[in-house]
Protein backbone atom coordinates (compact mmCIF):
# COMPACT_ATOMS: atom_id res chain seq x y z
CA UNK A 1 0.00 0.00 0.00
CA UNK A 2 3.06 2.29 0.10
CA UNK A 3 2.50 3.40 -3.51
CA UNK A 4 -0.96 4.76 -2.79
CA UNK A 5 -1.90 8.29 -1.85
CA UNK A 6 -4.54 9.06 0.75
CA UNK A 7 -6.39 12.35 0.57
CA UNK A 8 -9.15 13.85 2.65
CA UNK A 9 -12.30 14.76 0.75
CA UNK A 10 -15.47 15.77 2.58
CA UNK A 11 -14.17 13.92 5.70
CA UNK A 12 -13.91 10.72 3.66
CA UNK A 13 -10.92 8.74 2.42
CA UNK A 14 -9.65 8.47 -1.15
CA UNK A 15 -7.37 5.64 -2.25
CA UNK A 16 -5.54 6.62 -5.42
CA UNK A 17 -2.49 4.76 -6.66
CA UNK A 18 -1.43 1.94 -8.92
CA UNK A 19 -4.46 -0.03 -10.03
CA UNK A 20 -2.81 -3.41 -9.42
CA UNK A 21 -2.06 -2.49 -5.81
CA UNK A 22 -5.60 -1.21 -5.26
CA UNK A 23 -7.09 -4.40 -6.70
CA UNK A 24 -4.81 -6.49 -4.49
CA UNK A 25 -6.00 -4.57 -1.43
CA UNK A 26 -9.64 -5.15 -2.37
CA UNK A 27 -9.16 -8.86 -2.86
CA UNK A 28 -6.90 -9.69 0.05
CA UNK A 29 -7.54 -7.05 2.70
CA UNK A 30 -10.72 -5.01 2.46
CA UNK A 31 -12.88 -7.59 0.72
CA UNK A 32 -12.26 -10.53 3.02
CA UNK A 33 -11.48 -8.82 6.30
CA UNK A 34 -14.04 -6.00 6.28
CA UNK A 35 -16.87 -6.37 3.77
CA UNK A 36 -18.11 -9.35 1.73
CA UNK A 37 -18.03 -9.13 -2.07
CA UNK A 38 -16.22 -5.79 -1.98
CA UNK A 39 -13.55 -7.32 -4.20
CA UNK A 40 -16.11 -7.38 -7.05
CA UNK A 41 -15.28 -3.69 -7.54
CA UNK A 42 -11.87 -4.69 -8.90
CA UNK A 43 -13.19 -5.24 -12.44
CA UNK A 44 -14.07 -1.53 -12.62
CA UNK A 45 -10.58 -0.33 -11.68
CA UNK A 46 -9.12 0.66 -15.04
CA UNK A 47 -7.26 3.67 -16.37
CA UNK A 48 -7.16 6.76 -14.13
CA UNK A 49 -9.28 5.51 -11.27
CA UNK A 50 -9.60 5.93 -7.51
CA UNK A 51 -11.61 4.47 -4.63
CA UNK A 52 -13.62 6.71 -2.33
CA UNK A 53 -14.63 5.27 1.04
CA UNK A 54 -17.71 7.18 2.17
CA UNK A 55 -21.16 6.93 3.70
CA UNK A 56 -22.60 9.34 1.12
CA UNK A 57 -25.03 8.08 -1.50
CA UNK A 58 -24.21 8.14 -5.22
CA UNK A 59 -26.56 11.10 -5.67
CA UNK A 60 -24.91 13.02 -2.83
CA UNK A 61 -21.48 12.29 -4.29
CA UNK A 62 -22.57 13.55 -7.70
CA UNK A 63 -23.55 16.88 -6.13
CA UNK A 64 -20.16 17.10 -4.42
CA UNK A 65 -18.21 16.18 -7.56
CA UNK A 66 -20.13 18.66 -9.72
CA UNK A 67 -18.70 21.39 -7.50
CA UNK A 68 -15.16 20.21 -8.32
CA UNK A 69 -15.39 21.01 -12.04
CA UNK A 70 -12.56 23.07 -13.53
CA UNK A 71 -11.61 24.12 -17.06
CA UNK A 72 -8.37 24.31 -19.02
CA UNK A 73 -7.27 24.77 -22.61
CA UNK A 74 -7.92 21.79 -24.86
CA UNK A 75 -5.05 19.68 -26.19
CA UNK A 76 -4.63 18.23 -29.68
CA UNK A 77 -5.98 14.78 -30.35
CA UNK A 78 -9.04 14.92 -28.09
CA UNK A 79 -12.63 15.25 -29.37
CA UNK A 80 -14.04 18.77 -29.17
CA UNK A 81 -16.82 18.89 -26.56
CA UNK A 82 -18.67 21.64 -28.41
CA UNK A 83 -18.91 23.42 -31.74
CA UNK A 84 -17.28 26.85 -31.60
CA UNK A 85 -18.07 29.56 -34.16
CA UNK A 86 -16.07 32.79 -34.17
CA UNK A 87 -18.36 35.65 -35.16
CA UNK A 88 -17.37 37.95 -38.01
CA UNK A 89 -16.40 41.48 -37.03
CA UNK A 90 -13.68 43.50 -35.31
CA UNK A 91 -11.46 41.74 -32.78
CA UNK A 92 -10.29 44.72 -30.73
CA UNK A 93 -8.66 42.46 -28.17
CA UNK A 94 -5.98 41.48 -30.69
CA UNK A 95 -3.07 43.77 -31.49
CA UNK A 96 -2.38 44.49 -35.15
CA UNK A 97 0.87 42.49 -34.95
CA UNK A 98 -1.14 39.27 -34.50
CA UNK A 99 -2.81 39.56 -37.91
CA UNK A 100 -0.14 37.60 -39.86
CA UNK A 101 -0.18 34.78 -37.29
CA UNK A 102 -3.97 34.58 -37.35
CA UNK A 103 -3.90 34.39 -41.12
CA UNK A 104 -1.24 31.66 -40.90
CA UNK A 105 -3.63 29.66 -38.71
CA UNK A 106 -6.24 29.91 -41.44
CA UNK A 107 -8.48 32.66 -40.09
CA UNK A 108 -9.99 35.00 -42.73
CA UNK A 109 -8.69 38.23 -41.19
CA UNK A 110 -7.59 41.62 -42.44
CA UNK A 111 -6.37 44.89 -40.93
CA UNK A 112 -8.59 47.97 -41.10
CA UNK A 113 -7.03 51.07 -39.55
CA UNK A 114 -4.97 48.91 -37.23
CA UNK A 115 -7.91 46.76 -36.10
CA UNK A 116 -8.00 43.02 -36.79
CA UNK A 117 -11.24 42.16 -38.60
CA UNK A 118 -12.63 38.64 -38.96
CA UNK A 119 -14.21 38.87 -42.40
CA UNK A 120 -16.76 36.07 -41.94
CA UNK A 121 -18.00 33.60 -39.38
CA UNK A 122 -15.42 30.90 -38.79
CA UNK A 123 -15.86 27.48 -37.19
CA UNK A 124 -12.91 26.93 -34.87
CA UNK A 125 -13.96 23.33 -34.13
CA UNK A 126 -16.92 20.98 -34.43
CA UNK A 127 -18.31 18.89 -31.63
CA UNK A 128 -16.95 15.32 -31.38
CA UNK A 129 -14.28 15.93 -34.05
CA UNK A 130 -10.64 15.44 -33.03
CA UNK A 131 -8.85 18.72 -32.36
CA UNK A 132 -5.76 19.60 -34.40
CA UNK A 133 -2.79 21.60 -33.04
CA UNK A 134 -3.87 24.59 -35.15
CA UNK A 135 -7.40 24.49 -33.77
CA UNK A 136 -6.06 24.37 -30.22
CA UNK A 137 -3.93 27.44 -30.90
CA UNK A 138 -6.96 29.29 -32.27
CA UNK A 139 -9.05 28.36 -29.24
CA UNK A 140 -6.31 29.53 -26.89
CA UNK A 141 -5.95 32.86 -28.70
CA UNK A 142 -9.68 33.39 -28.23
CA UNK A 143 -9.32 32.37 -24.56
CA UNK A 144 -11.68 29.41 -24.88
CA UNK A 145 -11.11 26.63 -22.35
CA UNK A 146 -12.90 23.58 -23.72
CA UNK A 147 -11.36 20.87 -21.56
CA UNK A 148 -13.34 20.32 -18.39
CA UNK A 149 -12.12 18.28 -15.44
CA UNK A 150 -14.96 16.16 -14.07
CA UNK A 151 -15.13 13.15 -11.77
CA UNK A 152 -17.27 10.25 -13.01
CA UNK A 153 -18.73 7.60 -10.70
CA UNK A 154 -18.31 4.17 -12.29
CA UNK A 155 -19.56 1.75 -9.64
CA UNK A 156 -20.67 1.60 -6.02
CA UNK A 157 -20.81 -0.92 -3.18
CA UNK A 158 -23.14 -1.10 -0.20
CA UNK A 159 -24.02 -3.83 2.28
CA UNK A 160 -27.63 -3.77 1.12
CA UNK A 161 -27.09 -3.94 -2.65
CA UNK A 162 -23.52 -5.13 -3.10
CA UNK A 163 -21.69 -3.90 -6.22
CA UNK A 164 -23.66 -1.88 -8.79
CA UNK A 165 -22.48 -0.35 -12.05
CA UNK A 166 -23.72 3.25 -12.07
CA UNK A 167 -21.74 4.84 -14.92
CA UNK A 168 -24.74 5.27 -17.25
CA UNK A 169 -27.06 6.80 -14.68
CA UNK A 170 -24.27 8.99 -13.28
CA UNK A 171 -23.32 10.35 -16.72
CA UNK A 172 -26.93 11.48 -17.23
CA UNK A 173 -26.85 13.42 -13.97
CA UNK A 174 -23.38 14.91 -14.48
CA UNK A 175 -23.39 18.68 -14.86
CA UNK A 176 -21.28 20.39 -17.52
CA UNK A 177 -20.81 24.10 -18.14
CA UNK A 178 -20.24 23.51 -21.87
CA UNK A 179 -23.15 24.05 -24.26
CA UNK A 180 -23.24 21.85 -27.40
CA UNK A 181 -22.54 24.89 -29.59
CA UNK A 182 -21.41 28.48 -28.94
CA UNK A 183 -20.86 31.65 -30.96
CA UNK A 184 -17.99 33.87 -29.82
CA UNK A 185 -18.04 37.65 -30.17
CA UNK A 186 -15.57 40.33 -29.11
CA UNK A 187 -17.36 42.71 -26.74
CA UNK A 188 -16.45 45.76 -24.71
CA UNK A 189 -17.63 45.38 -21.12
CA UNK A 190 -18.30 47.90 -18.36
CA UNK A 191 -14.65 48.02 -17.31
CA UNK A 192 -13.73 49.38 -20.73
CA UNK A 193 -11.84 46.24 -21.74
CA UNK A 194 -12.57 43.91 -24.65
CA UNK A 195 -13.32 40.24 -24.04
CA UNK A 196 -14.22 37.23 -26.14
CA UNK A 197 -17.69 36.19 -25.01
CA UNK A 198 -19.08 32.73 -25.91
CA UNK A 199 -22.86 32.50 -26.10
CA UNK A 200 -24.83 29.29 -26.51
CA UNK A 201 -26.63 28.86 -29.83
CA UNK A 202 -29.52 26.44 -30.48
CA UNK A 203 -28.17 24.90 -33.66
CA UNK A 204 -24.75 24.30 -35.16
CA UNK A 205 -24.00 26.80 -37.96
CA UNK A 206 -23.95 25.63 -41.56
CA UNK A 207 -21.86 26.68 -44.57
CA UNK A 208 -19.21 28.35 -42.44
CA UNK A 209 -15.44 28.14 -42.82
CA UNK A 210 -13.83 25.35 -40.85
CA UNK A 211 -10.55 25.73 -38.97
CA UNK A 212 -8.92 23.08 -41.16
CA UNK A 213 -9.97 24.87 -44.32
CA UNK A 214 -12.89 22.54 -45.13
CA UNK A 215 -16.58 23.28 -45.35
Amino acid sequence: MDSEHYLTCYSQRIIFGKNKVTILALRKRLGKALRPHLDALSKFIKGQCALLLTNLSVRELREKFDALRSSEFARPGVPAPQTVTLAAGPCHKFTHTLEPYLRQLGLPVKLVRGVVILEEDYIACKRDQELTPEQCRVLKLFELQLSEFRVAIIASWSEEEGVLEVSDSDSRQMITSLAPAVRVTCQKLDDGQYYFIPEAVPDEPEDTLMADGGQ
